[in-house]
């Protein structure tokens, strides 16, 4: 039982430290990891993850009643993330920008779209007007290799061009 006692405590009070903070930051997450690098949990704070322990496990309980139970000799360590929120609303966008081969597809332009690229320094190197509504395909074999960033309607990316 000596074993377990020292890494309970280290889990007990990293524990507390996020529920402290999960009111203040609904843009993070609590990660679970285990032995080996892998990790087993991910919960937004905006949930409200509680963490707790009995002699033998770690139970997470979430707001929505959600209910989660990791053996301590397995666990490895907690940590305390943000959330891609911009990547977030990217993969929820359908029209958000889409990759084909040698190129950037706009699946639903609006006419009159604006369509510019700058490079890592700041310099436009490509700019285009759309036309006519619908889906736009933007070439990018012109660009040499590096590091984009692409802006749509008020919209950025950042690409890389390998």
């Amino acid at each position: 039982m000596k074993n377990f006692r020292l890494p309970k405590v280290l889990l007990l009070l990293l524990g507390m430290t996020f529920a402290l903070c999960a009111n203040a930051q609904s843009n993070y997450k609590l990660v679970v990891w285990e032995k080996g690098g892998a990790v087993v949990g991910n919960y937004e704070l905006t949930y409200t993850p509680k963490v707790t322990f009995t002699e033998t496990e770690m139970i997470i309980t979430t707001s929505l009643a959600d209910v989660y139970y990791y053996g301590l000799p397995n666990m490895w360590k907690l940590t305390y993330e943000s959330v891609p929120t911009s990547v977030n609303n990217i993969l929820a966008d359908n029209n958000a920008m889409q990759f084909t081969g040698d190129a950037i597809v706009f699946p639903a332009l609006e006419a009159g779209s604006n369509i510019a690229v700058y490079g890592a320094n700041g310099v436009m190197v490509l700019n285009k007007t759309v036309s006519s509504a619908g889906e736009y395909a933007f070439p990018i074999s012109s660009l040499s290799q590096g590091v984009y960033m692409v802006n749509v309607n008020g919209k950025t990316y950042k690409i890389v061009k390998k």
